[in-house]
């Protein structure tokens, strides 16, 4: 099984995201490719096919009360939801989010049978000194310890690194094999488990032969790039050439 998970952030207005729901149409489904489409939360209600599952690009680590603004995953569940972004670099960035916040959203994913979309990353500086391991295996194991035992295998991993994101800068296809390695193993030696592990940062049109050429890669995510739909189109196309 591939998984490609289109985010597509703070994007589109209304009738620009039911016109691209109606695209989606488009792309002859494979059995083999788990297509994954976050739209903005107001707009959740648009995407509701089966040509598709739907994801959430946040969720709430609360529970359904008086939490003004927030989005619970009961809620998310009613929409047909059923993965939830989580952890993602600009939500840790711009609103500040930590360990716990990350956690307890992970909580409520499960609680609400979300699967989460859990993205780990090293920033610029951590790369260029080589600490890339030592974060990615902190990001990992602060997460999953907090997680029930029975709950850690409904868990999609995806690395992403911070620098690489919107930058069009995308790592060697040696430095993400090793990467993806690295996560695999740890996981498989510390908990005995077996998850999805997905890249993404600045993944094209241009640059997905390349990235689709390793084997190890379960997925990608898509950013900028799944914003357009013959873009999104090319990019399925591809990966299914090599299932």
């Amino acid at each position: 099984m591939k998984y490609l998970v289109c985010n597509l952030k703070a994007n589109k207005v209304k009738k620009e995201l039911i016109t691209y729901e109606d695209s989606l149409k488009n792309i002859k489904t494979n059995p083999n490719i788990e297509l994954i489409v976050c739209p903005s939360t107001p707009f959740l209600f648009v995407f509701q096919s089966d040509n598709y599952k739907l994801g959430a690009q946040d969720i709430s680590m609360y529970e359904m009360g008086p939490h003004t603004g927030e989005n619970t995953g009961e809620q998310l569940a009613s929409l047909n939801v059923k993965y939830a972004l989580v952890g993602h670099s600009e939500r840790r960035n711009l609103f500040k989010e930590e360990e716990q916040t990350i956690i307890q959203k992970i909580k409520k994913s499960y609680h609400s049978h979300i699967y989460p979309i859990y993205f780990i990353g090293e920033k610029e500086l951590d790369n260029k000194l080589n600490n890339t391991n030592k974060v990615l295996e902190q990001q990992i194991s602060h997460i999953i310890n907090e997680i029930p035992d029975y709950k850690r295998e409904k868990m999609i991993i995806v690395y992403e690194p911070i620098w690489a994101i919107g930058t069009g800068v995308v790592p060697t296809t040696q430095d993400i094999t090793d990467r993806i390695i690295f996560i695999k193993k740890i996981i498989k030696e510390y908990y005995d488990l077996t998850l999805p592990v997905l890249y993404g940062g600045s993944v094209n049109e241009n640059n997905i032969i390349e990235l689709n050429s390793i084997d190890i890669l379960d997925g990608f995510v898509l950013g900028e790039s799944s914003k357009e739909i013959d873009d999104l189109i090319k990019i399925y196309n591809t990966i299914e050439k090599n299932i």
